[in-house]
C-alpha cells in the first residue's frame, strides 16, 4: 500500500490543536459545539492530509470519528466517514483506519436501524478496495445475519452469495470455510441449487479433511447430501455419507456412526453398478463395524456375490422402517432397490448362461416376461449388458456372435502362442541335448 512522500510534519500543531478543539465538547457535548470542533478538525486535517502527512492525518480522522462516537451522533458519524473517505486525494490507510474504527463501533450502536445504517455505510464507502476487503466481507456477513433474524432469508442469501470470500487473503482459512459454508447453507434454503453446487467447489476435499475441521467437515458434508439427494445422485449421497462416518468425533460415539454408516450402504445399494460402485461395496463390506449392522451386512455379502438375490428382500421390514425409505421419495428409492437387484440377478444369469429362454429369465427373476424385457432393455441400452432378444423364438443371447474378423484374429493369437510354446520347447530340448552330451 505506497503512499505519496511526506511533504510537511504538522506533529506539534496537531498536538496543541486537538485538545484545544475537543476540550469545549468534553465540558458542554451541544451540537453548536460540536459542529464548531467538527469544522476546526476538518480544516486542520485538510492542511495534514495535502503535505501527505499520514500519521496525523489519521490521528485527526480517529479523533473525529472518537468525537462523534462518545457525543452518540450516529447520522453525523455516518456522514463523516463517508466524507473522510471521499475526500480529494484522501490517503489509502487513513480510509482503512476510518473503516477499521466504524466496523469496532458496529457493535457499540444503540439499535437495529442505527446498527444497519452503519454497516450499510461502511460497505459502501468500502465497496473495490482491496486494502479493506477483510473488513467489508465481516459487514456483509454480519448484515446478512441480522437479515436471517429478521426471517428474510431469500434477502440473507442476496446479500451474502456474490462475496468473493476465497480470494480475501488476509482471512484465516478455517474463517474462510464456515463463510463458504454459511453460503451454501442460504443458498440451499432458498432452493438455488445451482449456486450451491458451485459454492461447493470453493472448498478443497484436503482442508476439509484436516483434524481440526471436524465440525465444518460435518456441516461441509450434510450440506452436500441435500444438494446430492435434490440432484438424486445416490453414489455421491452415499459418499458424503461415508465422509461423516469416518470422522473421528463421529466414529468415537456408536449412537452416530452406525445412522451414517447404514445410510452409506443403503444409498450405495442405490447406485448404478460400475467398477467405482463395486470397488466401494467391497470396502464397506471389509469394514469391520458393518458387521455390527447385520441387514446392511447381509445384503452387502448378497450384492458382491455370483447368485442370485431374494426379492422380497430377508430384511424388507426393518429397512421400510428407515428414513431412506419413507415418503413419496422413499417409495421411488424403494423402486430403485428392486431395480437394483433386478440388475444383479440379471448379471449373474448372464455370467452362467450364453443363453435363456425369456419365460426362464422371468422364472428366474421372479417378474412377468413384459418387466423383464423392460429391465433388460434399459440395462442393454445403457451398455451395462450385452444381449439380443429373439422374441418369435423366446430366446435371449448374452453372447456377443464374433465377426469373421474377430474369429480370424483369434485364431491368429492362438497360433501364434502355440508356435511360442513349440519355439521354448524345442530350446529346452536342444539344452538337455547339450547338457546329456557333455557328460
Amino acid at each position: 500500500m505506497s503512499e505519496p512522500k511526506r511533504k510537511k510534519d504538522f506533529t506539534e500543531e496537531v498536538k496543541a490543536k486537538i485538545p484545544e478543539y475537543i476540550d469545549p465538547v468534553k465540558k458542554n457535548p451541544t451540537p453548536e459545539n460540536v459542529q464548531e470542533a467538527l469544522v476546526n478538525l476538518l480544516a486542520l486535517e485538510k492542511k495534514t492530509r495535502l503535505a501527505s502527512d499520514m500519521p496525523n492525518t489519521k490521528e485527526l480522522a480517529h479523533t473525529i470519528l472518537q468525537l462523534l462516537r462518545d457525543c452518540n451522533e450516529w447520522k453525523l458519524l455516518n456522514s463523516h466517514i463517508t466524507l473522510l473517505c471521499k475526500r480529494r486525494a484522501q490517503l489509502k490507510k487513513v480510509m482503512q483506519l476510518v473503516i477499521q474504527n466504524g466496523v469496532k463501533y458496529v457493535d457499540e450502536t444503540p439499535d437495529k436501524e442505527t446498527k444497519i445504517e452503519l454497516i450499510e455505510t461502511l460497505r459502501t464507502v468500502s465497496s473495490g478496495k482491496l486494502f479493506v476487503e477483510l473488513e467489508r466481507a465481516r459487514l456483509t456477513r454480519t448484515l446478512a445475519e441480522i437479515r436471517e433474524e429478521e426471517g428474510d432469508v431469500e434477502k440473507s442469501c442476496d446479500i451474502l452469495k456474490d462475496v468473493q470470500v476465497e480470494t480475501i487473503g488476509s482471512m484465516e482459512a478455517k474463517e474462510k470455510c464456515r463463510f463458504i459454508l454459511n453460503q451454501m447453507r442460504l443458498c440451499l434454503e432458498t432452493k438455488d441449487y445451482v449456486r450451491a453446487e458451485i459454492i461447493s467447489k470453493k472448498i478443497h476435499q484436503e482442508t476439509i479433511n484436516q483434524e481440526d475441521y471436524g465440525d465444518e467437515k460435518l456441516l461441509f458434508f450434510r450440506q452436500l447430501i441435500q444438494l446430492y439427494i435434490y440432484q438424486g445422485e445416490y453414489l455421491q449421497i452415499a459418499q458424503a455419507y461415508d465422509k461423516c462416518f469416518r470422522t473421528k468425533s463421529i466414529q468415537e460415539d456408536e449412537a452416530k456412526w452406525k445412522p451414517e454408516l447404514k445410510k452409506a450402504i443403503m444409498y450405495l445399494l442405490l447406485s448404478s453398478f460400475d467398477s467405482e460402485v463395486s470397488d466401494f461395496l467391497l470396502r464397506l463390506k471389509a469394514e469391520k463395524k458393518t458387521r455390527q449392522l447385520p441387514s446392511c451386512s447381509y445384503m452387502l455379502k448378497e450384492m458382491t456375490k455370483d447368485e442370485l438375490v431374494e426379492w422380497p428382500l430377508k430384511y424388507e421390514a426393518e429397512w421400510k422402517m428407515e428414513t431412506v425409505f419413507k415418503g413419496k421419495e422413499g417409495e421411488k428409492r424403494w423402486l430403485d432397490l428392486h431395480k437394483r437387484v433386478v440388475q444383479h440377478n440379471i448379471w449373474v444369469v448372464a455370467k452362467y448362461y450364453k443363453r435363456i429362454r425369456s419365460a426362464r429369465l422371468a422364472q428366474l427373476l421372479r417378474l412377468d416376461e413384459e418387466k423383464t424385457e423392460e429391465f433388460l432393455s434399459e440395462m442393454v441400452s445403457s451398455k451395462q449388458l450385452f444381449a439380443k432378444i429373439d422374441r418369435p423364438a423366446g430366446i435371449i443371447a448374452f453372447e456377443k456372435k464374433k465377426s469373421s474378423n474377430d474369429i480370424l484374429n483369434e485364431w491368429g493369437a492362438d497360433v501364434g502362442s502355440l508356435l511360442s510354446l513349440i519355439e521354448k520347447t524345442c530350446r529346452t530340448i536342444n539344452k538337455e541335448n547339450m547338457i546329456h552330451k557333455m557328460k
